[in-house]
């Protein structure tokens, strides 16, 4: 396992998939935690949700990719950067969606284990440029929201981290089970 960061620093989106193709990495695992606008309601959005690089084709990915995106994008346009993004990853689409779906399952199979109301809100597909340069299957974790009350307690709890780590690993597993 390589980190790109141990602490709070911000890395410019781009530099991170740089870092793991330096490391020739086998995977790329981007883990954030999601949050909504101040003025929402806090308990208005909650869950877990695994992300694959891809064009984005519902209005929700879109919004979502276009917050992520936001710090890193420059000046290209919005129909130049979903070009892009089709394009550069096309070959890891297919296993980057595989490694989604078994990230997100054993997630949150494992953390239901002690928290059953864990909200399962699926492996979606987005344009996060934070995925774009990775030259391996690479995938975006929001492992819940900091700005719901009830999921942001947990976050902050180191047993749940754990459990969520375990999780991750276990879907790492999986993905390296059914793609050798």
């Amino acid at each position: 396992v390589h980190m790109t960061r141990s602490n709070d620093t911000f890395i410019e989106l781009k530099d991170r998939t740089h870092y793991a193709n330096d490391k020739s990495a086998d995977l790329f695992l981007s883990i954030h935690a999601n949050s909504i606008p101040v003025t929402s309601d806090p308990n208005g959005a909650q869950g877990i949700e695994t992300y694959f690089l891809s064009p984005g084709r519902s209005e929700r990915a879109m919004r979502v990719a276009a917050i992520e995106n936001s710090e890193d994008m420059g000046e290209m346009g919005a129909y130049g950067k979903l070009s892009f993004l089709s394009v550069l990853n096309s070959e890891k689409i297919i296993a980057s969606n595989k490694l989604a779906i078994d990230i997100q399952r054993s997630v949150v199979g494992n953390l239901r284990k002690q928290f059953p109301a864990v909200r399962d809100n699926g492996a979606r597909e987005a344009p996060f440029w934070v995925l774009v340069g990775a030259q391996m299957p690479a995938i975006l974790l929001e492992v819940g929201y900091v700005s719901h009350p009830e999921e942001s307690a947990r976050i902050s709890d180191s047993q749940y981290q754990k459990w969520l780590v375990e999780g991750i690993v276990d879907g790492v597993k999986r993905y390296f089970a059914n793609n050798p």
